[in-house]
């Protein structure tokens, strides 16, 4: 829609083409009946689809509000639309080396042509699939990302930070392989403050250890479209210059 597609899951998610549900039922029934032919408002004028999209349609927040509206989010997740650049990426734990991918499994789901996607063992094997088969890496990075008054640690997953290193999973593990984990931890120190990134940002309410509390993630990241971020922050400088008359 509007040039773009994105879209991505988190590990334990799903994709199901042609649920029957009744939501989807009376979506089918829509498009059925007309709906196909009817002109859809563009919420927003950029590429790009899913949350990404939606974020994009909203002003702009810094991290310190993305971080205040976070610890308020209620059951309904929220997605912010956030302009910050990469400061660095956690590759140590408690001095324990921090792995930045993993393998994950490539098989299709019994009975459905999506892909299992599970994390697998050192030798390949599948618990989900109960067998070795196919497997793709994956990264799994915490990111932190700073503004001009704020900064903010977000798990960063696949998609969203392949953009953030400028690599593939592919050729992350490639270069750790070939060229060791120096190198590796090198090439992203070489993306950091590099250059402006629009990061989508979810917050929603997670249950962990018993305990609910809100979990903040990048989902999707680009770079920065000057010319409308500029038109945004000279609109912001109006509105200021006008309060203070």
């Amino acid at each position: 829609w509007n040039g773009g597609r994105s879209g991505s899951l988190l590990e334990a998610g799903a994709l199901e083409l042609a649920p029957k549900v009744p939501e989807a039922e009376k979506l089918r029934f829509w498009w059925s009946q007309g709906g196909s032919t009817q002109v859809l408002a563009a919420l927003s004028q950029e590429g790009g689809g899913g949350l990404a999209a939606a974020a994009a349609s909203r002003l702009s927040t810094s991290l310190s509000e993305m971080r205040r509206a976070a610890e308020l989010v209620s059951s309904q997740p929220e997605v912010h639309s956030v302009v910050a650049r990469l400061a660095l990426v956690q590759t140590k734990k408690q001095g324990e080396t921090q792995p930045l991918l993993y393998m994950a499994c490539q098989e299709p789901r019994p009975g459905s042509s999506l892909l299992c996607n599970k994390r697998v063992g050192e030798d390949g094997y599948c618990p989900s699939c109960n067998r070795i088969g196919k497997a793709a890496p994956r990264l799994n990075i915490r990111c932190r990302f700073a503004d001009h008054g704020d900064s903010a640690w977000l798990t960063t997953f696949h998609e969203a930070a392949q953009r953030v290193l400028g690599q593939s999973a592919e050729e992350a593990k490639s270069m750790e392989s070939d060229a060791g984990r120096e190198a590796l931890e090198a090439a992203i120190r070489r993306r950091c403050f590099s250059q402006p990134l629009q990061l989508t940002v979810r917050a929603k309410l997670d249950s962990y250890q018993g305990e609910v509390r809100p979990n903040i993630t990048c989902i999707d990241a680009r770079p920065v479209q000057r010319g409308a971020h500029g038109r945004v922050l000279l609109k912001g400088i109006r509105e200021m210059l006008a309060q203070a008359e």
